[in-house]
């Protein structure tokens, strides 16, 4: 028989689908872009870096070399022992010439050892730097870079560097410090930056000594430079960060000398740019395949799982348990055809299953499986108060029945569970629930009840059922006991409810069998109720 082959119409589906390893290719393609802009955006940050702590450090170590030189000079040592005048105009000589090296309009201040500046190159006021801490790094004889401060002379922000003056006994006597104005950094900072790429340089307390766009406003978020800092302490110096609500591409390094921190820092938007351009060609190319591929595949899907969704249906419906749905009525040669011919067989055979299960074959009452689903649907009617009353468990056990079996033979006993079946039937109704759980234990399950009153006269009627069973024209001689467990007051689930029903039925046997015991009553859970008193026989 010609069968036409489900896996050739997914082969068809796969082939409409052939576009997708193009457009996996193009989106790899955008992606190996991106990685490789990203890539070139950390080189082009440390490159930059490099060059600025470069320059900053050929700067600085020029600096400390005249300083040095100049302290090491007799003429200083002499004039800050003695104060002579002669000094002071050999001195005076020394640092405009030193000045005029460097040609950076920066100025050279001799201090002595009190902190009082005694000689400038320029013609501002001498003061008293003795709360500096450069001065006091001087005199702890160390060579210093502060960070960005205040003249005190001029009133303009500058970097003080200083170098020690020791006397033969190398004990510190004074300072020579050289104050470095910002400009000629911020210049150089200014032309090495392109583009919107920014370029700034951060002293030790994260004040700005240099920034390549010096007439940009102040970030609004005071955390700005804390997080560019922060990139250089936790992420190795490199790092994608949101700056201002925008991603930036962040390098950051330290330069050796002053411990200043140098930053690169490269919007995505820049980064991207050319990534992006070729992403938007590839990104129409891709949409209308996505497209014409869409169009295709719903076309195709919708004409070849029609079968495949009414099998996905019928299978949920019988997880279910709805036993409502027609057969599968597909009628192809192929695997679905098969299958829902297998789902249908299935289906019959659960529904056989079922009615098995929920009937014991001898009696023909309730399973127990069936009585405990039923309870719980009804408990859960309950507590969604869709129920009004109370709910009442029997849990019946003929006594003497081992007795009567042992003496008439197995089918006798069936006789008697039988009949008395037939007995529990008659006493309640139709749509009361009436199980048999095991051997000669039964169950049976009332609702809506205002009191207890129906639900002794039931328990007498059961009682007086079993003493007066017959089998032919002889008594079977058996009685009943029985526990009660009634909800809400003894449980509201039915483990809590069968497990009181079974105490219940104990205590009837302990008071002498043929009788029943309602749990709690004894107690005073039924109190104010009509129809409460203590256990009847």
């Amino acid at each position: 028989m010609g069968r036409r082959s489900i896996h050739k119409k997914l082969f068809l589906r796969l082939t409409l689908m052939g576009i997708i390893p193009l457009l996996a290719v193009l989106f790899y393609s955008g992606l190996r872009l991106t990685e490789h802009m990203e890539e070139y955006a950390k080189n082009n940050g440390w490159l930059n870096n490099t060059i600025v702590n470069e320059h900053l450090t050929n700067v600085l170590q020029n600096n400390f070399y005249t300083l040095h030189t100049i302290a090491d000079a007799p003429t200083i040592k002499k004039f800050l022992t003695t104060g002579s005048k002669e000094d002071e105009a050999a001195l005076i000589r020394l640092l405009h010439s030193n000045d005029n090296l460097f040609r950076d309009n920066n100025i050279t201040a001799v201090t002595n050892a009190s902190g009082q500046q005694l000689l400038r190159s320029d013609s501002s006021p001498l003061v008293d730097i003795s709360q500096r801490r450069h001065f006091q790094e001087a005199m702890a004889g160390r060579d210093y870079v502060s960070d960005s401060l205040v003249s005190m002379s001029t009133g303009k922000m500058m970097v003080a560097m200083e170098v020690p003056v020791f006397n033969d006994q190398h004990q510190p006597i004074g300072m020579l410090q050289r104050n470095l104005h910002l400009d000629n950094l911020q210049d150089f900072i200014t032309k090495q930056s392109v583009n919107d790429i920014s370029i700034l340089v951060l002293d030790q307390e994260n004040n700005v000594l240099a920034n390549s766009h010096p007439d940009a406003n102040e970030p609004e978020d005071p955390d700005y430079y804390k997080k560019i800092v922060r990139v250089l302490d936790e992420e190795d110096g490199v790092a994608s960060i949101e700056l201002l609500g925008e991603k930036h591409f962040v390098t950051c390094s330290r330069n050796q000398l002053t411990h200043w921190s140098v930053a690169t820092i490269q919007p995505a938007s820049t980064v991207y740019r050319t990534a992006n351009e070729e992403i938007v060609r590839v990104g129409i190319i891709g949409l209308l395949l996505l497209l014409f591929v869409s169009i295709a595949a719903h076309i195709m899907a919708n004409r070849l799982t029609i079968p495949i969704r009414q099998i996905c249906k019928m299978v949920t419906n019988i997880v279910k348990g709805k036993d409502d749905e027609e057969q599968l009525r597909i009628l192809s040669e192929d695997e679905l055809g098969e299958m829902a011919m297998a789902i249908n067989e299935i289906r019959a055979m659960r529904n056989n299953m079922k009615q098995e299960n929920e009937t014991d074959a001898l009696t023909g009452l309730a399973s127990r499986a069936a009585v405990e689903n039923i309870c719980r649907q009804r408990l859960q009617e309950y507590e969604e108060s869709f129920a009004p009353g109370m709910m009442a468990i029997f849990l019946i056990d003929l006594d003497n029945f081992k007795k009567a079996t042992k003496e008439d033979g197995h089918q006798y006993g069936n006789r008697i569970l039988q009949k008395f079946a037939q007995g529990l039937k008659e006493i309640f109704r139709s749509y009361d629930t009436v199980g048999h759980l095991d051997s000669d234990e039964f169950v049976v399950i009332i609702d809506h009840q205002k009191d207890l009153t129906i639900i002794k006269r039931k328990a007498n009627e059961i009682n007086q059922m079993a003493r007066n069973l017959t089998i032919g024209d002889t008594n079977a001689g058996i009685s009943a006991s029985i526990g009660i467990a009634v909800s809400p007051q003894n449980g509201k689930t039915y483990n809590h409810l069968f497990h009181a029903a079974d105490l219940a039925l104990f205590a009837a046997k302990e008071k002498g069998r043929n009788c029943y015991h309602i749990a709690g009553e004894d107690e005073g859970e039924f109190a104010g109720l009509a129809g409460s008193t203590n256990s009847h026989s």
